[in-house]
């Protein structure tokens, strides 16, 4: 096959497509094509246009949390995305495959090892999800966003970071943003790719004990909320734009100040890209608590506001909410302290040492 290819694996919400993208971007810049392996119900099948990637699905189904029932079908529809698996790498030859975790990537990666085609794996989170502690045994290299997600140290492991688009480091600089002498404060809630159900019942009231003259508010709520959103706001006369998906949300954390998110690792390493001072509310069923996990990380170095969802979160709300507004320096230190979090520019570290293995 004339072509280069390399195999991308990533299916599912934007923590697992998004990154996945950017690095597709730069090896497309390189000179290689995609075969992106993902499935049909995943955010990869919005917004894959180029004709560069091709999108080929796999039958691959999520086993963990799953019922009886489920689980079985899992594991039918696991050996069932091998033999897809096999047939389509059989196909493209691509030079190497890179995981993001997730259902998708076990059984291409364990099909790839099976064909002696070299696997790579990046871990977003600080707790190894199950499908990357499989694929790890299968990899050359496993990066990780997060130092010892798999409570390992070795020359196999490396520490990189998580990938984000270029635009994120070309915005505002925390020294404009929070050294000015502005009154007025933005502050932008980010529900993620699906909205979160509980920002968007929960913080019309959180906002309603502040005055809001020097504030203004975004919310991105996700587009089934949108609308009940709105009219959670009217009730408390509160004037607020909400969003429910926004394509261009580079735009959106340039404007904030501060950010209200969940703490998945692509919103906290976009955070940490740009520099941007964060409240985190980390959802409290993600598996393995690995958002709570993600969070403390950021915490416990000053890099982030922790707020777990529990029965007295307002009340922790609007004290701490109250303390950021009328403390810039405060929010200057947490927007420098989050920056210096994670290595700088994990795109090129990763791309170094796949040029040093002479793969690209």
């Amino acid at each position: 096959m004339s072509e280069r290819y390399i195999g991308i694996l990533a299916s599912g919400t934007g923590g697992h497509v998004y990154p996945a993208y950017t690095l597709s971007q730069e090896f497309i810049r390189k000179g290689y094509k995609i075969i992106w392996f993902g499935t049909s119900e995943g955010l990869e099948n919005k917004i894959i246009k180029e004709k560069s990637i091709t999108l080929e699905k796999i039958n691959a189904k999520a086993f963990r949390g799953q019922s009886i029932l489920q689980k079985i079908l899992g594991i039918i529809f696991l050996f069932q995305s091998i033999y897809q698996s096999f047939k389509l790498l059989r196909k493209y030859q691509p030079k190497f495959v890179f995981g993001f975790g997730g259902f998708v990537s076990t059984p291409v990666t364990i099909s790839a090892f099976l064909l002696n085609i070299p696997s790579f794996l990046l871990e977003q989170n600080s707790i190894a999800g199950t499908a990357n502690k499989i694929n790890y045994y299968f990899c050359k290299k496993v990066f990780e966003t997060f130092p010892l997600s798999f409570n390992k140290i070795n020359s196999k492991i490396i520490h990189s970071g998580n990938f984000v688009r270029k635009i994120f480091y070309s915005l505002e600089k925390p020294e404009k943003k929070y050294l000015s002498e502005s009154t007025m404060i933005n502050i932008l809630v980010l529900g993620g790719s699906q909205g979160a159900q509980f920002f968007n019942k929960v913080l019309p009231f959180g906002f309603s004990h502040f005055d809001v003259t020097n504030l203004s508010i975004r919310h991105i709520s996700g587009e089934k909320n949108k609308e009940d959103t709105i009219n959670r706001y009217k009730q408390y006369d509160l004037n607020v734009s909400v969003e429910g998906y926004v394509e261009n949300i580079e735009k959106f954390y340039d404007w904030a100040d501060i950010v209200i998110c969940r703490s998945g690792s692509t919103s906290i390493s976009e955070l940490s890209a740009i520099g941007k001072a964060a409240i985190l509310i980390p959802f409290p069923f993600a598996t393995d608590k690995h958002q709570l996990k993600n969070a403390q990380y950021l915490a416990d170095s000053a890099a982030a506001i922790l707020i777990e969802q529990s029965d007295s979160f307002i009340e922790e709300f609007v004290n701490i909410l109250n303390l950021l507004l009328n403390d810039r320096k405060r929010l200057y230190m947490l927007s420098k302290n989050i920056q210096d979090i994670f290595p700088k520019h994990p795109i090129n570290i990763i791309t170094k040492e796949l040029e040093i293995l002479k793969y690209i």
